[in-house]
C-alpha cells in the first residue's frame, strides 16, 4: 500500500476516504429505506463542512451509487420463496468489488444504505484484505438463513452469509474466506430470533446484548472489543452500524426499531472510542435509516452526526 500509516484508515487524515452509496430496499423488504443513503451522505457532508471540518469533507471521494433494483411491491412476510436473492446478489457483487478496489489502493470504504442486506456486499469486499474482524453495532443478530428467518427478509442474514451459509448466488459473492465466529463482536443486541440465539449461545463469538452497557459501561465493552480484535491477530476490521442499534426514542426513522437501546451520548462515546484505537478497519457500513418513517428530519440529523463523528469530528 505504500504509506505504512495507511493500516490505521479511519483515524489517518492522509486516507481518502470512498463513499459508496447503496439505496437498497429489497432487502428489508420495506419502502423509504432506499432514500437513506442519499440523503446521509448529504447530510454527513453538509454538517461537517458547517463545521469547520474542512480536513474531513477533503478526504470524502465523489460519491458512487451502486444501481439496486427498486423493491416495487412488497413481499408477502415470511414467504421465503422470493427472497429476491437475483436482485439483491448483483448489487451485492458491485459492492464488493468496490470495497476490495478500496482495499487495495489504500483507501478507506464508506458504505452508506440502504437496508443491511448490502453487508453481504461490504463484508466480501473487505475479507479481500485477509483475515476479516467485524464489529455489528445492532440491535439484531443478522445471522439468520432462509430456514431459519420468521421473516424471510435477507437484511436478517448477511453474516450468516459471511460465514458460508445461505443461498449460493449470495455465500459466492467477491473472493474471500468465510468469517470465523471468534472474529466477530456484537454490541447493543436486544432482538434475537430463535435460531439466531441458538446459534450465538454455542459460538466463540463475543456478544455484548444491550444490557452489558448498563452493567459494564460504554467505554469498558469498546475497549473489550477492540482488545478482542487485536488478541485474534485479525489482518483487517469491518465496522458495520445498524442505526436500529439506537433507541427509538432518538431514531424512530428506521424499519425494526427495538425498544431499551443506545443514547447518542454513549454511541458518540463508542465510535469515538473506536475511531481512536489502532484497529486495522478498511471498511464502514452505515445502514438503516429510513427518512420515510421520521418526517421530522430528527433521525436523519442523528445519523449524520453520528456518522461525522466517527469520521473525526470532535467537540475540542
Amino acid at each position: 500500500m505504500g504509506d505504512g500509516r495507511r493500516g490505521i484508515r479511519l483515524k489517518n487524515p492522509h486516507v481518502p476516504i470512498d463513499v459508496i452509496q447503496v439505496p437498497m430496499a429489497i432487502g428489508a423488504n420495506r419502502p423509504g429505506v432506499d432514500l437513506g443513503a442519499a440523503q446521509l451522505d448529504a447530510a454527513m457532508r453538509s454538517r461537517l463542512a458547517a463545521r469547520g471540518f474542512d480536513e474531513v469533507v477533503e478526504r470524502l471521494n465523489a460519491s458512487r451509487c451502486v444501481d439496486v433494483e427498486p423493491l416495487g411491491q412488497a413481499r408477502e412476510p415470511g414467504n421465503v420463496e422470493t427472497l429476491h436473492v437475483d436482485s439483491i446478489a448483483a448489487p451485492c457483487q458491485e459492492l464488493a468489488d468496490a470495497v476490495e478496489a478500496s482495499v487495495r489502493t489504500g483507501n478507506l470504504a464508506l458504505v452508506l444504505g440502504g437496508d443491511h442486506a448490502l453487508s453481504i456486499g461490504s463484508l466480501a469486499g473487505a475479507s479481500s484484505a485477509g483475515r476479516l474482524g467485524v464489529i455489528w453495532l445492532d440491535a439484531h443478530g443478522d445471522i439468520n438463513t432462509p430456514e431459519t428467518s420468521p421473516s424471510g427478509n435477507v437484511h436478517g442474514m448477511p453474516l450468516a452469509t459471511a460465514i458460508g451459509r445461505g443461498p449460493k448466488a449470495l455465500t459466492d459473492i467477491g473472493s474471500r474466506a468465510d468469517l470465523r465466529f471468534e472474529d466477530l463482536v456484537y454490541i447493543g443486541l436486544r432482538d434475537l430470533d430463535p435460531g439466531e440465539r441458538l446459534l450465538l449461545r454455542d459460538s466463540p463469538a463475543l456478544v455484548y446484548p444491550i444490557s452489558s452497557v448498563e452493567t459494564l459501561g460504554v467505554a469498558a465493552i469498546t475497549y473489550e472489543a477492540i482488545r478482542r480484535l487485536f488478541e485474534r491477530g485479525v489482518d483487517a476490521v469491518h465496522l458495520s452500524f445498524d442505526l436500529d442499534v439506537l433507541d427509538p426514542g432518538i431514531m424512530p426513522g428506521t424499519g425494526t426499531p427495538v425498544p431499551g437501546g443506545l443514547t447518542y451520548r454513549e454511541a458518540h462515546h463508542m465510535l469515538s472510542l473506536i475511531r481512536a484505537s489502532d484497529l486495522p478497519i478498511v471498511s464502514v457500513d452505515v445502514v438503516e435509516l429510513n427518512p420515510a418513517l421520521d418526517c421530522t428530519g430528527g433521525s436523519l440529523d442523528v445519523a449524520a452526526g453520528l456518522t461525522a463523528a466517527l469520521l473525526g469530528e470532535v467537540l475540542v
